[in-house]
């Protein structure tokens, strides 16, 4: 920030809101002080108001049906542009649909493992002609 430039702001008293001393500095009594703390007030507040004013009008003079025209034409290049990007997606996956086989997942799936563990566990417990042929029906290839 350029200094040289800067509004800058001296100290104001809180109590009268005038410039060059503080609250413990101040040379008015508590009356004199509250009515200078209003007038201050009422200057600022009037000072925001004629801002606020100003700039509502400038927002009331713009010309409202030519930004709506805007709005719309880019409103509607949008809205088309989106529906050709739809329309391209739906064909995508019409096409996916359509041809090729269905992709079946490599390896085993969590079933298949979860029995052959189960199996290797128990193998003790069966005779070894139904171990073998269940881990032969159960092979996993990865």
């Amino acid at each position: 920030m350029d200094f040289t430039t800067r509004n800058v702001a001296r100290n104001r008293c809180s109590c009268c809101r005038q410039e060059g001393h503080n609250r413990t500095t101040c040379p008015h009594d508590a009356a004199t002080a509250t009515s200078l703390r209003e007038a201050y007030n009422r200057t600022v507040r009037s000072a925001i108001r004629a801002a606020r004013e100003e700039l509502s009008e400038r927002r009331i003079a713009r010309p409202l049906i030519q930004t709506r025209v805007e709005i719309s034409d880019t409103e509607a290049e949008f809205r088309a542009n989106v529906r050709q990007q739809v329309q391209n997606m739906q064909e995508r996956l019409a096409e996916l649909h359509r041809t090729g086989p269905p992709v079946i997942a490599p390896g085993p799936t969590v079933r298949e493992r979860k029995i052959q563990e189960i199996l290797f566990d128990n193998a003790e417990m069966l005779p070894n002609g139904l171990y073998k042929e269940l881990m032969d029906a159960l092979v996993i290839t990865e």
